[in-house]
Order: C-alpha cells, then sequence, then structure tokens
C-alpha cells in the first residue's frame, strides 16, 4: 500500500474490449490502495487506453494525454492499448508519457505508477512486445464492476486479414480464454449483483479454435454458462458482436435452445455490396448474411439487430452504397455503427484505387444513419404496448435507463423509489430514440 493516498483515473477509447481491459486495470489501482477518480478530476495518475481503429481515434488518444497533462503537470501519465502498439516510441519522444504499454501487460501499470510515485523510475517505461509474441491468452480480471451489467473477455486477437484492419497486427493471433476462467469471473459478478454478462473479444466467433479440444467452440461455451447452476443472477448473457460468418444454422440452433441468451445480435456487417465485401477480404457474401440472418429470425423469437457498417470504402461505388441501405432495411437494423473508412498505414485497402473523397463520406455516412434512424422509429412504433424484461441502468434527467433483453432502449419515470435491477414493464410511448415503460411487476427482480 502507498504512504500516501493517490489517485488514478482511466479514460478509455474504442471497443469493449478497451473497456473490460480498462476495468483490469482500475482494479490493479484500487488493490493497490488508490482512490479511483474520474479522468476529468485532478489525479496522480493518468491512463489513456488507446484506440488506433481510425485516423480520429488516433487523434483522440493524444488530445487525452495533452488534456491529462494540463490538469495536472505533475502527474504520471500511462498510455496502453492499440494506438500505443502500433507507435511506442511517439508516446516517448514526442508526447512525454512516462508508462507506455502496448496491448499487452496493461496491470503492470499500476505497480509501475505506484513505483514512479515513490520515486523509482523504471530504466525504460517503454513495454511494447512485438504483436507475434502474443501467443497465449492473457488472463486479467475486472472484478470492480458497479453496474447491472458487466463484460467479461472471453478472446484476444484475431487470425484474419481484412484489407483495411490494423487490428490483427497490433494484437496478434487469436487466443482464447480458459473456460474455468471465464465461468469463475461470472460467478464473481453474479454475486455482486450483476444481472447480464457481455462477452466480448477482438473476434469471438474464433473462440475455441487455439483449443485441443475443437469441439469447445463458442456454441459449447454458451452451453455450459447457460447450465451453470450457481449464476442466481445473471439472467442474460449477450455476445458483444458477431462477425456474420458464425451466424449459420448449427450455430443458431443450439443458440434458439438455450434459455439465458440475449436474443440480440450485434453484425460486423461492413457493407450490404458483395463487391465491397470481397475487395475488404470479409468471409461472407451479402447474400449468405442475409440468408443465415433470415434462418436466425425464424428461429430465435423477437431476436434484435444492431450492426457496424463502413461507408467510403475504396472503390465502394454509388450502386455499392444503396446496397448498403437496402441490406439495414432488409434486415430492420435497429441501430448501427457507422465508420466512415479510414486508411491505416500498413494495410493493404490503404493502396486500392478508388479512395473515396470525405465530403462523400460524409454525405454517406449521414444517408445511412438517417435510414437506420427512421427504422428504429419504426421498430419501436411496432412495440407500443408490448411487454419486455429489462435491465435497469443508469438514471438521468428524471429517467431511468434500460435495455430490454433484445437490446431495445428504454426510459422509466423515475418514482420516490428506485426499481429494481431487473423489471418487467409494459410499454406505453415511444420516439425515435426511446421505448417509454412503466414497471407492471415490482415482484420480478425476485423471481428471478
Amino acid at each position: 500500500m502507498p504512504d500516501k493516498k493517490f489517485s488514478a483515473g482511466v479514460c478509455t477509447l474504442g471497443c469493449r474490449v478497451n473497456q473490460y481491459e480498462s476495468e483490469c486495470v482500475i482494479t490493479g489501482f484500487a488493490d493497490a490502495g488508490f482512490e479511483i477518480k474520474d479522468f476529468g478530476d485532478v489525479c496522480d495518475v493518468y491512463v489513456i487506453n488507446t484506440c488506433a481503429v481510425t485516423a480520429g481515434s488516433d487523434k483522440k488518444s493524444k488530445q487525452m494525454i495533452r488534456r491529462a497533462k494540463k490538469q495536472n503537470k505533475n502527474a504520471v501519465i500511462a498510455v496502453c492499448g492499440c494506438f500505443s502498439q502500433n507507435k511506442p516510441e511517439a508516446f516517448k519522444t514526442d508526447l512525454s508519457a512516462d508508462i507506455v504499454v502496448g496491448t499487452s501487460e496493461k496491470t503492470k501499470i499500476p505497480k509501475l505508477a505506484l513505483d514512479i510515485l515513490n520515486g523509482i523510475r523504471p530504466e525504460n517505461n517503454i513495454l511494447v512486445k512485438n504483436a507475434e509474441e502474443y501467443t497465449t491468452y492473457e488472463n486479467m480480471s475486472a472484478g470492480r464492476s458497479t453496474k447491472t451489467r458487466a463484460y467479461i473477455k472471453i478472446q484476444d486477437g484475431c487470425d484474419y486479414k481484412c484489407s483495411y484492419c490494423i487490428i490483427p497486427s497490433l494484437r496478434g493471433a487469436s487466443r482464447s480464454r480458459e473456460y474455468g476462467h471465464i465461468l469463475a469471473e461470472a460467478k464473481h459478478f453474479d454475486q455482486i449483483g450483476c444481472r447480464e454478462i457481455v462477452l466480448t473479444g477482438i473476434e469471438i466467433s474464433s473462440y475455441g479454435k487455439d483449443f485441443k479440444d475443437k469441439n469447445f467452440d463458442l456454441a459449447k461455451l454458451l452451453e455450459q454458462l447457460d447450465a451453470e447452476p450457481k449464476l442466481n443472477n445473471i439472467s442474460s448473457i449477450r455476445l458483444s458482436s458477431v462477425d456474420p460468418s458464425l451466424v449459420k444454422r448449427d450455430f443458431i440452433d443450439r443458440f434458439a435452445s438455450l434459455k439465458k441468451m440475449a436474443n440480440h445480435f450485434h453484425l460486423s456487417l461492413q457493407s450490404g455490396s458483395t463487391a465491397v465485401l470481397s475487395a475488404m477480404r470479409r468471409k461472407y457474401s451479402a447474400e449468405t448474411a442475409v440468408k443465415n440472418i433470415e434462418y436466425a429470425r425464424q428461429k430465435i423469437k423477437g431476436l434484435n439487430l444492431t450492426a457496424d457498417m463502413i461507408v467510403g470504402f475504396p472503390g465502394e461505388t454509388d450502386e455499392d452504397f444503396e446496397k448498403s441501405i437496402a441490406m439495414v432495411k432488409l434486415l430492420d437494423i435497429y441501430h448501427a455503427h457507422i465508420f466512415k473508412y479510414s486508411k491505416r498505414e500498413n494495410t493493404k485497402a490503404a493502396k486500392f484505387a478508388g479512395q473515396i473523397s470525405e465530403n462523400l463520406k460524409n454525405y454517406r455516412s449521414g444517408e445511412l444513419s438517417k435510414a437506420c434512424v427512421r427504422i428504429k422509429e419504426k421498430i419501436h412504433r411496432q412495440n407500443l404496448g408490448g411487454e419486455f424484461d429489462v435491465i435497469i441502468e443508469n438514471m438521468t434527467g428524471g429517467y431511468y435507463t434500460a435495455k430490454t433483453k433484445n437490446f431495445f432502449d428504454v426510459k422509466i419515470k423515475a418514482g420516490r423509489f428506485r426499481p429494481p435491477p431487473a423489471a418487467r414493464i409494459k410499454i406505453f410511448d415511444c420516439d425515435k430514440d426511446y421505448l417509454y415503460g412503466e414497471i407492471v411487476d415490482n415482484g420480478y427482480a425476485d423471481m428471478i
């Protein structure tokens, strides 16, 4: 324990994997006796968990470092994540970071920071290995969640080489977490009152492929968790992101038979054009994705879909873009994370002909966003009067926000008493952003 009560704040950029790993770092700081503060507060240590998916992510990472220095010029600055893995020297020479860690060994940061605060400077402050050395899963634990929903990382790395993506070169080969470690963390979250766990990773569709037992794949993992008798509070198990190539009949049949699985897929669709998907080096065609998803909708009652989409990929024609619009309409995509293609150094797509102007990317992003807003509003109207099980999240502006099991956004009017962490509600109104509901069974939390 430190002689003085030091404080730490963590800024997380990027994906849910980063969110999980930041929670692990925060757990380490708390275990070392640090006070955990908001990143915007004056802290003794600032950690910036960086992202490198787009050029905008790079820029944001640098901005957060400069912001931390302004808040406390004497603070220890630690950076980690994909951007620092990609450009470690830049953080030391250009931004004067005290600790530079890549996509592994993030949990070493609290000890390193404490040493510096106590006057012990490391001989080398750059602890970044070559991503090719990341061959085994690095276990860590995010044990401090105070929310009703908790992330559990089950996999890291990626073996695929999509033409636009830099992440495999920064995260290394796909590697899976052993079931015993996953279950132990799930039990911990269950014991502290979490109602939903979200299984996350860089490419969870590849879960188990590196195991000797080739039958222990993602479907088997879900079956084991679903049948686990000691997960009493957890009523919902959600997948963070699903590659459309995973959504095949065997997987869907097994998924549909489980009791706790959330009837929601977040699909890494990327495009509705087979030509663009081929140029991206994705593992499926638009036609195959639609066929698989239509089968999933037949088997999984109330299945709701969200998606990642990329606009402005090199060579994307107006016709290609219209196919993306058509796909989100055909599949009723409830919400889309829309990325404007960003040229990434050392990727094949960076050298492709037919690079799209920023103005056209902005236009296409806006048009796709409008289409998704209309779809979400339509889906909301279709569910007026319906009843849903929800997980209560936060309170803001006089309302509690919540998610249905199939990931609808809900608001519940705050009353004199806080609602239970899980409840059954009835929908009485909606707008383009939210369904509005009221609790119809106050005893529901005790039932699950």
